[in-house]
C-alpha cells in the first residue's frame, strides 16, 4: 500500500503526465517543462486552457443544474452558476488572448498585450456579480426555511466534480506559470474555489438528508462568499498590473544575469520593467570602461539589447554610462 506521500507523488506525476499530452497534442511546444518564451506558443497555451475550461465547465453546470433543481438546493444552484461564470471567464480569456495578438500601432507602440489584464478585471466583476446575487438568495431562503432534499449519491457526485476542479486549478497553473500569463493564473483560482463549493454543497446536502435544512442556505451564502473573495483578490490583482507594478525579483535577476554577461559590461542599474502581457518594455542602465568611444559604447548596447530580446519578448532600451560615475548616476 502507497503511503500519504507516495499516493500524493504518483497523484501529482499523474496531473503532470496529462498536461503534458495536451501540451504536446494542442501545442507547437515539445519540451513540455520548458518555460515559454514565444509570443505565439504562449497564446497556445491560453487557449488550451481556455478550451479545456469551456469543455469540462459545460458538462460540470449542466449536472449541477439538473441535481440542483431536483434537489431544490440553493448551494448546489449557486454552485452551478459559479461554474457557469467559468464558462465565461474562458470564453473572455479566448477573445482577451486573441485581442492582444493584435499587432502594435501608432498609439499602442508596445502591441495590446494589457488587454489580458482587462481580461481578469473583467472575470472578477462577473465573478463579484454572481457571488452577490446568490449571496442574496441563499439569506432568503435561510429566512423562509425553504426544504432541500438530501442524496448521498449527489453527494459523491460533487466530490468527484470537485476532485475534478482541483485537476483543472492544476492543469492552469502549470500552464499559466510556464506562460507567466496571470489571466489564466487567475482562472486557475476561479476552478479552486468551485472545487472548494462543491465540497461544501456535498456537506450541505447530507445535512439536508437529516432535516438541517438550514445548513444548505447557510453554506449557499458561504459560496457566495468565496466567489465574491475571489472576484475582490483577482480585481485588486488586475488593477495592480494595470496600475504598473513593480516586476517580480526573478524577472528582473534574469535580466541582470543576461546583461552581466555581455562583453564589456561593467555594471548595470535602474532595470524598470513594463508589463505588456506576452511582452516587456525594459529600459537599463549598463557601465563600461571610461575610455571606450562612442561608437564601441553604442556596439556594447547593442550587444546588451539582443541579449535580452533572444531570451525575453521584450522591446529594450540601453543607457550608456562611464564606469566611473557609478551607480548613483
Amino acid at each position: 500500500m502507497l503511503s500519504g506521500e507516495s499516493a500524493g507523488s504518483t497523484a501529482e506525476k499523474s496531473s503532470k503526465s496529462i498536461t503534458g499530452w495536451f501540451i504536446r497534442k494542442y501545442t507547437t511546444q515539445t519540451a513540455v517543462e520548458a518555460t515559454v518564451v514565444d509570443p505565439d506558443v504562449r497564446t497556445q497555451y491560453a487557449y488550451l486552457e481556455a478550451w479545456v475550461s469551456i469543455i469540462g465547465n459545460l458538462v460540470l453546470s449542466v449536472v449541477k443544474i439538473a441535481l440542483g433543481l431536483l434537489l431544490n438546493s440553493i448551494s448546489l444552484l449557486a454552485d452551478a452558476a459559479h461554474t457557469v461564470a467559468d464558462v465565461l471567464t474562458s470564453i473572455v480569456i479566448l477573445i482577451g488572448f486573441r485581442m492582444a495578438k493584435t499587432p502594435a500601432d501608432e498609439k499602442h507602440p508596445h502591441g495590446h498585450g494589457r488587454v489580458e489584464f482587462l481580461s481578469t478585471l473583467l472575470i472578477a466583476v462577473l465573478l463579484m456579480i454572481v457571488g452577490g446575487q446568490f449571496g442574496w438568495s441563499s439569506y432568503q431562503r435561510l429566512v423562509d426555511g425553504t426544504p432541500v432534499k438530501g442524496s448521498a449519491l449527489v453527494a459523491v457526485i460533487m466530490l468527484v466534480g470537485a476532485a475534478f476542479k482541483e485537476w483543472m486549478t492544476r492543469f492552469a497553473v502549470y500552464l499559466g506559470t510556464k506562460a507567466s500569463a496571470q489571466a489564466l493564473i487567475a482562472d486557475a483560482w476561479h476552478h479552486r474555489t468551485d472545487a472548494v463549493a462543491s465540497v461544501l454543497v456535498a456537506i450541505a446536502i447530507i445535512a439536508s438528508g437529516y432535516g438541517y435544512y438550514w445548513v444548505d442556505a447557510l453554506l449557499g451564502m458561504g459560496v457566495s462568499a468565496l466567489i465574491i473573495y475571489t472576484g475582490l483578490s483577482l480585481a485588486m490583482t488586475a488593477s495592480s498590473s494595470l496600475i504598473g507594478e513593480q516586476a517580480p525579483e526573478s524577472l528582473v535577476a534574469h535580466i541582470s544575469e543576461t546583461v552581466l554577461n555581455c562583453q564589456g559590461v561593467k555594471g548595470m542599474h535602474k532595470v524598470m520593467v513594463h508589463d505588456y502581457g506576452g511582452r516587456k518594455a525594459v529600459s537599463l542602465h549598463i557601465q563600461v570602461n571610461d575610455d571606450l568611444s562612442l561608437v564601441e559604447s553604442h556596439r556594447i548596447a547593442s550587444d546588451v539589447e539582443e541579449a535580452v530580446r533572444s531570451r525575453l519578448p521584450a522591446d529594450i532600451v540601453v543607457h550608456v554610462e562611464p564606469e566611473s560615475e557609478g551607480s548613483a548616476s
